[in-house]
C-alpha cells in the first residue's frame, strides 16, 4: 500500500526539481528512475496527461501521479490521490510552501477516504467491498469503526460497537458485510551514540513514521546494533511503541554504521524509507511487511 520510490520528471532543468528531490531524500524517500511508485511532474497538466495516458492500466497497478506547476505554486495529485497521492503531494507542497489541490470527492467533503484512514493508522485492508463503502461514506459523510486498538480517527470516521461498525480492525469481530483491516508489521532500524538521550530516540522514531504520514504507535521491531545490548534507553523507548528490540550483528557501533538493507532483509520487510539522519544525529530507516 505504501509508496516511497519517486521519479521526478521535468522538460527543463529548474531549481525546484533539485530542491524537491533533495528534500524528499532527506526524509528517506528513494529518488529513482527504475520502477517508480510515484511520478512527480514539473510540467503543464496537458503534458502530464499526454505522457501518463500510455501508462495507466488499473487502479491497483497505476503509480501515484502528481503535477507541480512550473513555479511551484500548486501541487495537484492526478492519479491515486487516495492511495498515497494526498500524503506525498502534501509533503511536496509543504516543502515548496505551495498550495495542495485535492480533487477527490472525499477531499472536497473535508473527510478522509477509506484508504487514507488505513494509511495513517498503519493498517492493511484484508477483506470487503471498498467501492460500496466509498459510496456509503460519500452519502452519509461518516463511517463507523470497531477496534480494541488505539487509532487515529480523522474526519469521516468514528468509533462504534461491533454490530454498528462498517470497518473492523482486528479479528475480534467477524461479521459479513464489514471491511476487515489488520495492523501492518513495521520495523525501524536505528543507529545512535550511547550519549544520545532517550527523548531523541523516541522523537526520531516518531518523525520517521510521520515522514510518510503514519501515526501508529505500534512497531513490531526496533533493530539496532548488537553493541547496544543492555542499553536501557532503547529498551524503554521500545516499550512505548509495544516493540521488541532486535540486536543485529553490525560490525561497528558508530551511528553511521546502521545497515538498513541487509539488517531488515532477514525480517522479510519492504524498505520504505532509507537510512537518513534524524534528531541528535540519530540514523533511522523504516520497513514494512512485504
Amino acid at each position: 500500500m505504501y509508496v516511497s520510490k519517486i521519479k521526478i520528471i521535468s522538460d527543463r532543468p529548474i531549481p525546484l526539481v533539485e530542491d524537491t528531490a533533495k528534500g524528499l531524500e532527506d526524509l528517506g524517500f528513494f529518488i529513482t528512475e527504475k520502477d517508480p511508485e510515484v511520478l512527480v511532474y514539473f510540467n503543464s497538466i496537458s503534458s502530464v496527461i499526454r505522457d501518463i495516458s500510455k501508462k495507466i492500466t488499473s487502479r491497483e497497478k497505476d503509480p501515484v501521479v502528481i503535477a507541480v506547476t512550473g513555479d511551484g505554486s500548486y501541487v495537484i495529485p492526478l492519479i491515486n490521490e487516495r492511495r498515497g497521492g494526498s500524503f506525498i503531494g502534501g509533503i511536496i507542497a509543504d516543502m515548496l510552501e505551495s498550495q495542495l489541490i485535492l480533487t477527490s470527492v472525499t477531499a472536497q467533503m473535508g473527510i478522509y477516504s477509506v484508504e487514507e484512514f488505513a494509511w495513517i493508522n498503519g493498517l492493511v485492508i484484508r477483506d470487503g467491498n471498498i467501492e460500496e463503502l466509498d459510496r456509503k461514506q460519500i452519502e452519509l459523510g461518516k463511517l463507523k469503526v470497531f477496534t480494541k486498538l488505539e487509532l487515529r480517527y480523522p474526519p469521516g470516521f468514528e468509533r462504534s460497537s461491533c454490530d454498528e461498525a462498517d470497518i473492523v480492525v482486528g479479528e475480534e469481530c467477524r461479521k459479513d458485510g464489514k471491511i476487515l483491516m489488520t495492523p501492518l508489521n513495521f520495523v525501524i532500524g536505528i543507529g545512535y551514540n550511547r550519549s544520545t538521550p532517550s527523548e531523541a530516540l523516541y522523537y526520531s522514531i516518531v518523525s520517521t513514521l510521520r515522514s510518510i504520514g503514519i501515526f501508529t504507535r505500534n512497531l513490531n521491531f526496533i533493530v539496532t546494533s548488537k553493541h547496544k545490548k543492555g542499553d536501557e534507553k532503547i529498551e524503554r523507548v521500545a516499550r512505548s511503541f509495544n516493540s521488541t528490540v532486535i540486536y543485529a550483528d553490525w560490525e561497528k557501533s558508530d551511528i553511521g554504521e546502521i545497515e538498513c538493507d541487509p539488517s531488515l532483509d532477514f525480517l522479510k520487510v519492504k524498505l520504505l524509507l532509507k537510512k537518513t539522519k534524524r534528531a541528535y544525529g540519530v540514523v533511522t530507516c523504516l520497513g514494512v511487511e512485504a
